[in-house]
């Protein structure tokens, strides 16, 4: 067998060789989308590079160009496409990937597909022929589908390949489909044999040891997809409105055959990111197997998670978010357990990321500060409580053997206290030989419904079935006449709401769809004589279909003739409020410094709210400067304009274009008075006058790096001033100052308060004091360990705490029970020490004791436990139940 070819010189050269290609074929290149899709609600993330023209492919979208070609950021982490637990421990599979993808809508079909990968693969790449394998679709039954015979005549007539390499394979390897519905088809792979001296090349045919066999001798390097059919709800298929080609390469492992390298991981995507993990580590990669699998999982996940970060995710406890904080934690916790790192690093190997991919995805050059503080801080906590859930599961796992089942229901508990993902306690499970009942840890799940609603399946707007007869709405919110607002229309279909209304589609619709952080439009539909026959409650968008939800009054038939009528009050608060957040991110720029961004907003009818990256807190005076800033703008009264243009055009003209957005060649651009300029597809006022004062209520945290600042504005900022001018009036009347002495007089009284808890704690210090030397001088000695139970009426919990720190300096061995008051509660504290311990006397047993005659709650760690009753008048007989339980452990 022939060599593969010498190292080709960087992936860098790889990814623009392949574009550059099918340039050439006259191929529109365009750029990856957002790793997380904006207008997909049945993905969590992008998983494959089609997932950006799933709209073209079922027809609810276009686009100016009918051939494409681009590198895909993907994720793929659960569902159909999950390689998470396959990530590491073998040389080839990611949970971050670039898939390198061609497609053709309605232009060119199979030939020009077959031809072209062979001529990149042989003759740019030149990859050796005689290691290059083939499959085609040898049909399905069920489906009634026919074996590919076009494809593999193709193969053929066209190229020079072996015919002995085709070869014909079934559904499960030759028939893709993105998910239980949508687009699929047919499709041809390309396979390479990676074998070495003394392979029989003919292995390629032997389905045990062969091409599809799941080994590293044989690899896919490309798919190419023959897109017919549409899979329905019902499991049927339908031919699509044309045939379209959608291929696939996985970069990572093209270049590591195109590098000569056995590994994707030993590729220079890696090597920089596995040198600074060796600089923190002390460990050199590949000579430690357990250790490489650490290294391998930690260099995957933190690109994964520095992509997602860069287009705007966040981690969080539900949807994608909650998988960002699995990935992020798994990584940890090799980090912890096999590198030996006790302090957070995945944030110092985001730099080493960002040096090899910035130069293609310039989003994460630009937020690699915001990303690097992101996963420090979730490291950080993740690390807090990391040790505590490790201790629990060795409780959970003692006592069984190898082959055993860790017991779901309470392993899921791993999840709910200390933030661990089921995937992670299967992975310590494995690593003890034991098996994690999943059944139960499901079981388990499901009593919890935040977690249960945060995992459950997006439910998509329409099925694939009814999408599949609808044509595009033409929208007309975004026009400058009265058809903004209402239109003549008709009816094109009706769909059903899950009994909570029907879904209209109309030809054509004013009704702004939710997008980009505004509400959708409500409104009415009105028949001929002006009766309203249907109140649209919110209105939706799937590609370029325009969803109207809500109760109709009668039945209407398909193609009647219908007036749109958008609530005009409503979209105008909505306007006022959108133009608002576009002067806002200005101003916080301005005021904070050009790194801010927007992280995400909700623009409503009653008020606005905006995220973006802040490290930390916004003091008063900077608060005041943004919203002065913002209420100069809107007192200019500026015209607010909208145009479209190129993307580059607006971009070279310093329009802000905001991450995690998708957006095509032409853009539409909104322009403040040339103070702010963005992107934008939403509703906006006419002049910067009409938003009103601009008035900001809350300014908070919401994670690490992100805060939140939510406003008013128009009426609702009037009524917020008229109120705070009431509380203002009120307030000054009941401390008889005026208004404008509020501040002096507020500053007197918290002097005053501040003096008076500090003689108060004083006091509290002296009776903590006083009656530790009561307490020192009753204990009486059980079986050689010094206690005693004592009634406190005069202390409250923080007393007794108070109390039980210094009783610390008692010596090593003790048993004590405080009981105290708080009002109509009664607070206790139960210490052991040493010899009371190993006597058998448990702190918690005692307190959870206690609790049942108290009326209350109570438990807590053998040494140390506490709690509170609800039954004053039952402390007498708990102090009794106390004393019992230190005589009888303690005889």
């Amino acid at each position: 067998m022939s060599q593969l070819p010498p190292s080709f010189p960087s992936s860098k050269a790889v990814r623009q060789s392949f574009l550059d290609f099918f340039a050439a074929q006259d191929h529109r290149v365009v750029p990856s989308s957002p790793v997380f899709p904006q207008d997909d609600p049945t993905l969590l993330f992008m998983n494959a590079g089609m997932n950006q023209f799933k709209d073209v492919f079922l027809g609810t979208g276009t686009r100016d160009y009918s051939r494409a070609v681009d590198s895909q950021k993907c994720i793929r982490v659960q569902g159909k496409h999950n390689d998470l637990e396959e990530v590491g421990v073998d040389t080839y599979h990611h949970t971050f990937f670039e898939m390198l993808g061609n497609w053709s809508f309605g232009d060119y079909f199979k030939k020009e597909a077959i031809i072209w990968h062979w001529d990149l693969l042989t003759k740019v790449w030149k990859l050796p022929k005689e290691r290059l394998w083939i499959t085609v679709f040898s049909g399905d039954e069920k489906d009634g589908l026919q074996f590919d015979e076009e494809a593999e005549q193709l193969w053929l007539e066209y190229t020079d390949v072996d015919p002995n390499h085709i070869l014909r394979c079934g559904k499960k390897d030759n028939f893709w489909e993105m998910g239980e519905t949508g687009p699929c088809g047919p499709c041809s792979e390309i396979h390479i044999d990676r074998g070495g001296e003394g392979d029989d090349p003919a292995d390629g045919a032997n389905p045990e040891i062969g091409v599809n066999a799941d080994n590293e001798r044989f690899i896919e390097l490309c798919n190419l997809v023959f897109m017919q059919y549409n899979r329905l709800d019902d499991g049927s298929l339908r031919p699509l409105p044309a045939g379209c080609i959608d291929t696939g390469m996985g970069f990572e492992r093209v270049l590591s055959v195109l590098q000569g390298k056995n590994s994707n991981y030993d590729t220079d995507l890696f090597t920089s990111i596995f040198d600074e993990l060796s600089k923190i580590t002390g460990h050199p990669y590949g000579t430690d197997e357990k250790k490489d699998i650490a290294f391998r999982v930690c260099a995957d996940h933190v690109r994964a998670v520095t992509s997602a970060l860069s287009d705007g995710a966040l981690p969080s406890n539900e949807g994608r978010g909650y998988v960002l904080r699995r990935l992020i934690r798994r990584a940890s916790r090799y980090g912890l357990q096999t590198l030996e790192l006790q302090e957070p690093f995945l944030c110092k190997l985001v730099p080493a990321v960002v040096a090899v991919l910035g130069e293609s995805f310039p989003e994460m050059k630009t937020r690699q500060d915001h990303v690097e503080l992101i996963m420090r801080s979730e490291e950080e906590s993740f690390r807090r409580t990391l040790q505590r859930g490790i201790v629990q599961f060795d409780k959970l796992a003692k006592g069984l053997s190898e082959g055993e089942t860790l017991e779901g229901v309470a392993a899921y508990e791993l999840y709910a206290t200390y933030g661990f993902p089921q995937d992670l306690v299967g992975l310590m499970a494995s690593e003890r030989g034991l098996k994690l009942d999943n059944a139960g840890w499901e079981k388990a799940k499901q009593a919890h419904s935040e977690v249960s609603k945060s995992e459950g399946r997006f439910k998509q707007l329409l099925s694939a079935e009814q999408v599949s007869d609808l044509t595009a709405t033409t929208s007309t919110y975004g026009d400058s006449g009265p058809q903004s607002l209402k239109l003549e229309t008709t009816l094109s279909a009706v769909f059903p709401d899950d009994g909570k209304g029907e879904r209209w589609v109309l030809a054509g619709s004013p009704f702004y769809a939710e997008g980009g952080g505004q509400v959708g439009d409500t409104g009415r539909l009105l028949d001929a004589s002006g009766k309203c026959i249907f109140e649209v409650q919110d209105t939706k968008r799937i590609g370029d279909i325009v969803v109207h939800m809500g109760k109709a009054t009668c039945k209407t038939e398909i193609g009647t003739t219908l007036i749109a009528e958008v609530d005009t009050e409503r979209r105008a608060r909505i306007q006022a409020n959108h133009t608002a957040t576009h002067l806002l991110h200005k101003a916080l720029q301005q005021v904070l410094g050009d790194y801010v961004t927007q992280q995400g907003s909700h623009v409503g009818p009653e008020r606005l709210r905006f995220d973006f990256s802040q490290p930390k807190g916004m003091t008063p005076e900077q608060l005041r400067e943004v919203e002065a800033k913002v209420n100069a703008q809107i007192l200019r009264n500026s015209a607010v304009q909208t145009t479209v243009e190129s993307f580059d055009a607006a971009k070279q003209r310093g329009v802000m274009a905001l991450f995690g957005e998708k957006y095509g060649d032409e853009v539409r651009v909104v322009d403040v008075g040339g103070w702010s300029l963005e992107l934008c597809g939403g509703t906006h006022v006419s002049a910067g006058g009409d938003i009103g004062p601009f008035v900001i209520v809350t300014e908070r945290a919401i994670q690490a790096g992100v805060r939140r600042i939510e406003a008013l504005t128009h009426q609702g900022a009037l009524d917020h001033i008229a109120n705070v001018r009431v509380l203002l009036a009120d307030a000054a009347r009941s401390l008889k100052v005026k208004e404008e002495d509020l501040p002096e007089r507020v500053g007197s009284l918290m002097k005053d308060l501040k003096k008076a808890k500090k003689a108060g704690s004083q006091k509290a210090s002296g009776d903590v004091g006083a009656a530790f030397d009561g307490i020192k001088n009753a204990l009486v000695e059980r079986s050689g360990v010094p206690s005693g139970v004592f009634d406190l009426p005069e202390m409250d919990g923080n007393g007794l705490r108070a109390i039980g720190e210094r009783v610390q300096s008692l010596g090593p061995d003790l048993a004590l029970v405080l009981i105290g008051r708080a009002g109509d509660k009664v607070p206790f504290l139960v210490l052991c020490r040493g010899q009371a311990l190993e006597k058998g006397l448990k702190a918690g047993n005692v307190a959870k004791a206690m609790a049942n005659v108290l009326g209350g709650g109570g438990g807590g760690r053998p040494e140390s436990a506490q709690g509170q009753g609800m039954k004053v008048d039952a402390a007498p007989q708990a102090k009794t139940t106390a004393e019992e339980a230190l005589a009888s452990t303690l005889a």
